[in-house]
């Protein structure tokens, strides 16, 4: 089975391999970056908007290299106000070859108000580094490592997403 993933980054591509072997047998997981055509900090419908779009052009790539894909993923992690709260999430989005979809979210984490600006302006990795003194939170553990003490990591809220994003895929009366 060959899965494209929207994105060359390698925790993304561990998250998408790991959900997918978790159901699937012969799961061969293939990274090309496209584009989100969202701002480089999503906000809020952008985090969604962003997982569509790169599907999207996903699906244009394979059309242009005349890739055999099964399915095609995509994960987009931003900022949303949820409740008057600020949060980071992760959109998690599969498409099979014959245009089913499924979309899920990754568990949100609180961000604090004084930090949102600064976040949506630079980046969560750019805050996170400053405030955690480490230059590489956007790739490894992720903010949710520094902030949980590693007890959960980027890696696993994002396979949690391609997870429960897998559901529809994996049951025939859901």
């Amino acid at each position: 089975m060959k899965v494209l993933i929207a994105t060359e980054n390698n925790t993304k591509v561990e998250a998408c391999q790991n959900a997918f072997s978790t159901y699937f047998e012969n799961v061969e997981v293939e990274a090309v970056f496209v584009p989100s055509e969202v701002s480089e900090m999503p906000l809020n419908d952008e985090i969604g908007n962003g997982t569509k779009n790169r599907i999207k052009n996903l699906k244009q790539y394979a059309l242009e290299h005349h890739l055999d894909v099964d399915y095609y993923a995509a994960v987009e992690s931003g900022i949303h106000n949820y409740f008057q709260h600020w949060m980071i999430t992760s959109v998690a989005g599969i498409e099979d070859k014959e245009g089913n979809t499924s979309y899920s979210t990754s568990a949100s984490y609180p961000v604090p108000r004084e930090c949102v600006d600064e976040i949506i302006r630079d980046g969560l990795g750019v805050v996170m580094n400053r405030i955690f003194a480490d230059d590489d939170s956007g790739h490894h553990k992720g903010g949710i490592g520094f902030l949980t003490h590693g007890k959960l990591t980027r890696k696993d809220l994002i396979q949690e997403s391609f997870m429960t994003a897998l559901i529809h895929f994996i049951n025939d009366n859901w």
